[in-house]
């Protein structure tokens, strides 16, 4: 009598299966309900401030360095003089003649040679001879172009006078301290007919630089049996006869 009672009012017995997951509803949903409108509040809104101020008190707990990297400190060995003399960072524009006429020919200037002494560097310029009035400045840097130094050049007389170019000379002195990070550099502007052309060294400059520094490899031994003691083809003097000689650079000794 009760099973049929239960039977017939099924529809208004107490339900006390406890629904699945997927059935439930309301916050308790999870991910598969409906999404909580989200709502956006302000601390000013609450009473609170909008800006927080935070001081810092001045730092006084000593830097720990780790132990290996203050052994690496202590035994880095510093540069030795021959590592750290200035050598030249770029090959003597002469020694390819050919290749030194074809730059002459395009930018008007080239230049031509270059030696380091002990306190200077100096070295010869070519430039093409335009006309009469010309002048030749030498733009050097020593602080990586925060400042600059003008040096003007001055005209050489040819041993072997060509109607085609002129030769200038420069001499410009090293400072007395060049820091270890700095380095030489140095572009040559040739100004005639009120135009201005300039050898940079294919935009690259002329750098002279700590030897330990220096960005090209050694020259091969065996190349420089090719080359005369000023950079230029042993035998220039016998196929490029207007090719100019400098007495004043014969005790000067080798380049690099």
């Amino acid at each position: 009598m009760l099973a049929s009672v239960c039977s017939d009012t099924a529809s208004s017995c107490p339900n006390l299966r406890r629904p699945d997951r997927a059935e439930q509803t309301g916050p308790e949903a999870g991910w598969t309900g409906a999404k909580a409108k989200k709502r956006v509040t302000f601390a000013d809104h609450r009473g609170l401030t909008l800006t927080s101020v935070k001081v810092f008190s001045e730092f006084t707990d000593p830097i720990q360095i780790p132990v290996n990297i203050q052994e690496m400190l202590r035994c880095a060995p510093p540069p030795s003089p021959e590592e750290n003399r200035l050598v030249l960072d770029f090959t003597q524009p002469s020694s390819d003649y050919l290749l030194f006429r074809q730059n002459l020919e395009t930018n008007q200037v080239s230049l031509e040679h270059c030696v380091l002494k002990e306190k200077a560097f100096a070295g010869t310029i070519k430039v093409k001879n335009v006309s009469y009035e010309k002048s030749v400045t030498l733009r050097v840097t020593f602080d990586s172009w925060k400042s600059h130094l003008d040096v003007p050049c001055r005209y050489v007389k040819d041993a072997y006078p060509s109607p085609h170019s002129d030769t200038f000379s420069y001499q410009v002195a090293l400072p007395a301290e060049l820091p270890p990070h700095e380095h030489v550099e140095f572009a040559v502007c040739y100004e005639v007919g009120g135009a201005q052309h300039w050898d940079s060294n294919q935009g690259r400059n002329y750098c002279i630089v700590r030897s330990h520094m220096k960005r090209g490899r050694r020259a091969d031994p065996h190349m420089e049996m090719h080359l005369d003691r000023y950079g230029s083809p042993t035998c220039s003097h016998g196929l490029f006869p207007d090719w100019p000689s400098y007495a004043g650079f014969e005790n000067v000794g080798p380049y690099y």
